[in-house]
């Protein structure tokens, strides 16, 4: 389904003004290193309103769990280049969001739900992911997600036509907040607040700011090719906590548990997916001796893999058969190495292609009692890639 907002703008002169060469990004968009982006993603999103949930209770006021938000500047590259953006420039973005699939469930199918937004350079946009206005400047028709969680792509289009532009100028974040507390003093309460940096993807340097993106084979999104966007990686890198629900060694006595958020952009939107499997090796703490062989408690490696459907949040505890815990690490935290990710075949999805694709990942923490399933606080850290881009194409 299609909700869209649609006004009129000065994209024809613009597109006529800004025809000059811009220098190259200071980065890819693999996530890495962040620069404002003609596609954005928000690797992670919570829709409490699914199946009948409720907004949560934050001081008195009731709120969605989860608030994205979009802002527009003008193109970095551009301005230093010798352009700049008519004072409210407007910008259309194509959304959708896109839920996890289940395999062997349905035929692998991944739902979206799309909608466009209207926003005008050095302008910002917040909206919920449950369908509901945050206040009276909530940009109208975003529907609720499908799903009860997943991740949300946009791009910049042209109003006229709906076809991707290149206008490196988007940025964002979201904000998630833990469920209500059943117990404690703040029962009945949200409590915990995670936010990350969105995934900010640019079109290829070598193209003009408005220039139109051709898209690929079937009207396709194309990423990591020369003409459409930067790319996306199929591996990444980050730090984790290991889970610790019952006190004891290692100190501090700080309870909580940890879930690794993973999704590939290599998706058939509203059609069958096959599986992406995901290679995960994980290395304890290390005690900074001079040659951890002598102490095989420390910097060993844990060998084992993920499985999932576009997208998944897989806890610790469901990993390497529950062993990524302090008390069997020995140690608080770690580092994990994630990938290449890869689709394998599917009797569920004939349609769909195998080999390497993308892999966006977070870490997410939370933090408290058992008594509230430790949502009392909570922290997301972003993960950084390898480098190693993948190009590939998502299927709106």
């Amino acid at each position: 389904m299609n909700f869209t907002l649609r006004s009129g703008c000065l994209f024809v002169v613009l597109m006529q003004a800004l025809v000059f060469a811009e220098p190259a990004p200071a980065c890819d968009g693999s996530g890495s290193c962040p620069v404002p982006g003609s596609v954005i993603v928000f690797p992670e999103f919570v829709n409490s309103l699914f199946n009948g949930g409720s907004l949560l209770n934050v001081d008195g006021n009731l709120v969605s769990q989860t608030e994205i938000e979009i802002g527009a500047v003008c193109p970095p590259a551009f301005v230093a280049a010798g352009g700049f953006c008519p004072r409210g420039q407007p910008i259309e973005i194509h959304f959708h969001w896109v839920c996890p699939g289940q395999e062997a469930v349905a035929s692998n199918f991944c739902q979206e739900e799309d909608f466009d937004v209207n926003i005008m350079v050095t302008g910002k946009l917040a909206f919920s992911a449950d369908g509901t206005p945050i206040n009276g400047n909530s940009p109208p028709m975003v529907p609720a997600p499908p799903c009860a969680s997943g991740y949300l792509i946009g791009w910049v289009i042209d109003p006229a036509s709906g076809l991707p532009i290149k206008f490196d100028g988007l940025i964002g974040d979201a904000v998630i907040r833990g469920g209500n507390l059943a117990a404690g003093p703040n029962a009945g309460s949200s409590t915990a607040l995670s936010a990350y940096s969105a995934i900010t993807i640019p079109a290829d340097p070598a193209l003009p700011t408005l220039a139109p993106i051709p898209l690929a084979a079937g009207g396709t999104l194309p990423l990591g090719v020369a003409g459409g966007y930067t790319g996306v990686a199929g591996v990444q890198i980050g730090d984790v906590r290991f889970d610790k629900t019952t006190a004891g060694d290692p100190l501090p006595n700080v309870l909580g548990t940890t879930s690794l958020v993973f999704l590939t952009l290599d998706v058939l939107s509203n059609r069958p997916n096959n599986p992406v499997f995901v290679n995960l090796n994980f290395w304890n703490e290390s005690l900074g001796s001079t040659d951890d062989s002598t102490d095989p408690a420390f910097e060993h490696m844990i060998s084992t893999f993920t499985e999932f459907v576009c997208w998944t949040q897989v806890p610790l505890a469901n990993i390497a058969g529950g062993s990524l815990t302090q008390a069997f690490q020995g140690t608080r935290k770690g580092v994990l190495i994630a990938g290449p990710a890869t689709k394998m075949a599917s009797t569920g999805a004939p349609g769909d292609t195998v080999g390497p694709v993308t892999l966006i990942g977070l870490v997410q923490t939370i933090e408290g009692t058992s008594a509230n399933a430790f949502m009392e606080r909570g922290y997301i850290f972003t993960m950084v890639t390898n480098g190693m881009l993948v190009p590939t194409t998502f299927v709106p």
